[in-house]
């Protein structure tokens, strides 16, 4: 019987545990330099132009997660209008309506490239990293509202047409099949 040395069942049961408490990592690095660390929804939402300090919250890099309620394509881009939900890490990475919202968490952004079309179904969970931006107005469901705005740098949507992420299974097994899932980033100029 060729038994496995021991060091190298040690070294592989170390890299499993530890690749299961790393950090999510959807976008490349350099794409998550700057992100504010403190970057709080609710104060970016109830702010309008300025902040408390009288300062603008513009130009802020953020990430933020949420759920598609609507995508329509412009001359620069994909403007998305969502909802935010808050990003948690179980029992499955991703955004989340577990954790309750209390009053309006709806923004709108630009993704300034493509996206598949299975990708911008309504109901769709995300997550972007992308810069703040003033108050824009877009049609929601037809009526004009003014939003909190962003400029997306990359989005990561998974295709769950408004169920939650835990309800995927990973496995292919017993007729399940894995949540489709996707990582669009712009390229920089």
């Amino acid at each position: 019987m060729n038994l496995m040395p021991l060091s190298t069942l040690l070294t592989l049961t170390l890299c499993a545990v530890l690749s299961g408490c790393a950090v999510n990592t959807l976008f490349p690095p350099e794409i998550m330099e700057k992100v504010s660390p403190t970057f709080q929804f609710e104060a970016w939402r109830d702010a309008g132009p300025t902040n408390e300090s009288g300062k603008s919250d513009a130009g802020i890099k953020v990430e933020l997660g949420g759920r598609i309620v609507q995508a329509t394509k412009n001359g620069k881009g994909i403007v998305i209008v969502a909802e935010h939900l808050p990003i948690v890490n179980h029992p499955v990475y991703g955004p989340t309506e577990d954790v309750k919202n209390t009053g309006d968490h709806e923004f709108a952004f630009l993704y300034p490239g493509e996206l598949e079309t299975l990708d911008l179904m309504k109901g769709n969970r995300f997550i972007i990293v992308g810069t703040t931006t003033t108050r824009r107005p877009v049609l929601v469901n037809g009526i004009p509202k003014t939003e909190p705005f962003l400029i997306a740098d990359c989005i990561h949507v998974w295709q769950t047409g408004g169920a939650e992420i835990a309800e995927f299974k990973e496995d292919v097994g017993g007729g399940l099949s894995p949540l489709p899932e996707k990582t669009y980033c712009v390229a920089k100029k």
